[in-house]
């Protein structure tokens, strides 16, 4: 399970392909099934103002002892993209909880087809970048709206592979990326690996 935090909510992604947001008490408040995802690994929110779910403010908003907050807002969150093992790259937005028909409540995808899994992924807060880290240490770039080509990769390197540094904890050089964010001026991206080192 991944579980990361958004506004007012705990979000969890699970190994079926769901997405659950808890309020701080533990209540599921909204959830995202029927994706078509396998294991989600990363989920990474836009800094944009999160947006109800339903525009016409049917649900209410509660507080930590259950009292009404706010009977307008009701689920809200910012847009935000999931990735799974399958390094399928996933938009969705808050308005597909409320749909009813089933071919709605799919996100939009944004990018598939890699060779190796996406272990995380991060939104640049001012451009309409994408980072997406691989198992594999393979790290680019992509313009989300332009879409095309990576703006940029070191495929070259990843793709070489150094055999003589496998070790136990499986794949190229033992040790893979796990996390990856950007700060909040953008000028820097920071990735985890599964070793601890940044």
């Amino acid at each position: 399970m991944l579980m990361t935090v958004h506004d007012q909510y705990l979000v969890c992604g699970n190994s079926d392909g769901t997405i659950r947001f808890y309020d701080f008490a533990f209540k599921v408040v909204a959830w995202f099934e029927e994706l078509n995802l396998s294991t989600v690994k990363s989920i990474s929110f836009s800094r944009t103002d999160p947006r109800p779910a339903n525009q016409n403010g049917d649900y209410q908003q509660t507080n930590e002892n259950g009292e009404i907050v706010d009977k307008s807002s009701g689920f809200a969150c910012s847009d935000f993209l999931v990735t799974d093992d399958s390094a399928l790259v996933c938009m969705l937005q808050s308005s597909i909880f409320e749909e009813i028909e089933p071919a709605k409540k799919k996100g939009y995808t944004i990018f598939h087809g890699l060779k190796s899994s996406v272990k995380a992924i991060a939104v640049h807060p001012k451009r309409t970048i994408l980072a997406i880290a691989g198992h594999e240490r393979f790290v680019l770039f992509w313009d989300y709206v332009k879409k095309g080509d990576p703006i940029l990769h070191n495929y070259d390197l990843f793709r070489k592979g150094d055999d003589s540094s496998k070790n136990k904890e499986g794949g190229k050089g033992g040790h893979y990326f796990t996390t990856a964010v950007f700060t909040p001026e953008g000028d820097e991206l920071l990735i985890g690996q599964s070793n601890g080192i940044i």
